[in-house]
């Protein structure tokens, strides 16, 4: 499978009829492929055709119509402008016999050519016209009317760029050779770019014929549809310039869904077509999501649910699956757009929309493991803390470098667990209320008795607050110091970065032991344990 970056297409350079244009005045021969969506457009363009047909077969067979002329000029118009907008390659439309007279012919002129469409195709049969591979009916229109159309088109195109292709469908009627060169030189007199020479039988000789006696500097488009024992360099050799291979993206596509969907019910799931179908990165690629996501960066305020959450080792005691889960919930609904997981215990049962960084033995481990990442925010939760999601969320909204949580609830010179990170604020406790700036608390150190908070397990960085954090997890790697989240948000504060506070009372839990992750289970079991 070919693969690369999509973007999507917003300037395209030079206009695509000058593109095409200039593919005509090259050496060699030109390769365009048809197509009825703007995906397709892309594999044309990725794979490297030169230019995109607008199939008026594939756009009626992805509507589930016949290509009879019954979808309005309009709706082929909005499929050929969708492929203009989503490549950089030229896009020729296939106009069937100009959607009426010529006063239709140059509305359609006008319009296809303000769309940004680099050439059109028009062929001289009357209207409605039937597919040219459709046995029964094919009618021609007389030479003096389709000429009349060709003069029209010309007369309403605003630059001289677009081309106009004149498709002779003589041979297509069965009406021989030399009706087919009459219509041609008359149709190259009347003002063509290029004249197409249609056929339908399984021997390229009819058209070798025809090339072999096309006199005129007129250039020749050949669709070697039935055909197709025939190269495109023996073609060009011949002396036809384009070569159109029209509909073939779509047949492919029939045969590869058809035969994946019977796999499916055949099977009864999809592991027997998984490694024959694109994954979802493809698709996502396609789609022009990497471009998205850099104009997301450069573009986009950035606010909470740009954050991205990491929960990284804590004390030994590793939470279990059923709480990890629980945790992702509790992200999720703070707007925070990734989760990953680097902490021990049973991976296996992980939450599927979560990543798994491979365990590490600390929460320095962890940091150094995480790579730059496009994201405003980074959330860090130390695997021994379960937090809710209001204080997660009011987390990944501080904007200050460095944030954590912080639990008032206890007070000044409380008794806590020897484990814990107790912490001392600029601000003060008065009357139950906490006083502090005009922005809020700030952190003055890690503190003994004098502690007035804990420590709540998480914190937010800004980007330039995940550099300090990395930095200060590089030298506790640097002397092979194993460190938890506490640990280094007390080396940040040691360094003297300064460290805002979110303060809360509750919505968080703490597990530090076996007992306690039985009781945080219990809890989050009950409906009014549950966020």
């Amino acid at each position: 499978m070919t693969t690369g970056t999509t973007e999507v297409r917003g300037d395209h350079g030079a206009s695509g009829a000058r593109q095409l244009r200039d593919l005509f005045a090259r050496p060699g021969t030109v390769r365009i492929i048809g197509a009825h969506n703007p995906l397709g457009a892309r594999l044309a363009e990725r794979a490297g055709f030169d230019g995109v047909w607008s199939s008026g077969l594939e756009v009626s067979a992805s509507q589930g119509v016949p290509d009879t002329d019954i979808l309005t000029m309009s709706e082929l118009l909005a499929t050929a402008s969708s492929l203009v907008a989503a490549v950089g390659v030229p896009v020729v439309a296939d106009c069937d016999a100009g959607y009426g007279n010529a006063h239709n012919v140059m509305n359609m002129i006008r319009r296809y050519e303000a769309a940004g469409i680099a050439g059109v195709s028009i062929e001289d049969k009357r209207f409605p016209k039937v597919n040219s591979f459709i046995p029964g009916r094919q009618e021609l229109a007389p030479i003096a009317e389709f000429c009349g159309k060709l003069r029209a088109a010309k007369a309403a195109q605003t630059t001289p760029d677009l081309m106009v292709i004149a498709r002779i469908e003589a041979l297509i009627a069965g009406w021989g050779m030399d009706e087919a060169l009459r219509r041609g030189e008359a149709y190259a007199a009347a003002g063509a770019d290029a004249v197409l020479i249609h056929a339908k039988g399984s021997s390229p000789e009819p058209v070798l014929r025809f090339l072999e006696r096309w006199t005129l500097p007129t250039p020749v488009v050949v669709v070697p549809t039935t055909y197709h024992t025939i190269t495109a360099t023996e073609l060009a050799e011949a002396g036809a310039k384009m070569v159109i291979y029209a509909n073939h993206g779509l047949r492919a596509g029939i045969a590869a869904v058809t035969e994946t969907f019977a796999s499916i019910l055949r099977d009864d799931r999809t592991t027997g077509i998984e490694d024959r179908i694109a994954p979802l990165a493809t698709v996502f690629d396609l789609q022009g999501m990497p471009l998205q996501k850099r104009h997301e960066a450069e573009y986009i305020t950035p606010y909470a649910s740009r954050a991205r959450a990491v929960v990284v080792p804590g004390l030994p005691t590793a939470p279990c699956a059923d709480l990890l889960e629980e945790q992702s919930t509790a992200l999720r609904r703070a707007d925070i757009e990734s989760v990953t997981v680097a902490v021990r215990g049973d991976r296996t049962r992980a939450p599927q929309d979560v990543t798994l960084l491979p365990a590490q033995a600390d929460a320095a481990g962890a940091v150094l493991a995480l790579d730059d990442a496009y994201l405003s925010r980074t959330v860090l939760l130390s695997g021994d803390a379960f937090v809710e999601g209001e204080p997660l969320r009011r987390l990944a909204a501080a904007g200050s470098d460095i944030a954590v949580l912080v639990d008032v609830s206890a007070g000044l010179g409380a008794e806590r667990r020897s484990d814990a990170l107790p912490l001392a604020l600029d601000s003060v406790a008065r009357d139950g209320r906490r006083i502090g700036g005009a922005l809020g608390s700030e952190v003055l150190a890690a503190a003994g008795a004098e502690a007035d908070v804990e420590f709540a397990g998480a914190a937010a960085f800004s980007a330039a607050g995940f550099t300090a954090l990395r930095e200060v997890a590089e030298k506790r790697r640097a002397n092979d110091a194993e460190a938890t989240l506490a640990d280094l948000l007390t080396d940040l504060l040691v360094a003297g970065h300064r460290v805002h506070a979110v303060e809360i009372g509750s919505g968080w839990l703490e597990l530090r032991t076996p007992e306690d992750i039985s009781r945080a289970t219990e809890l989050l079991a009950t409906p009014e344990g549950g966020q």
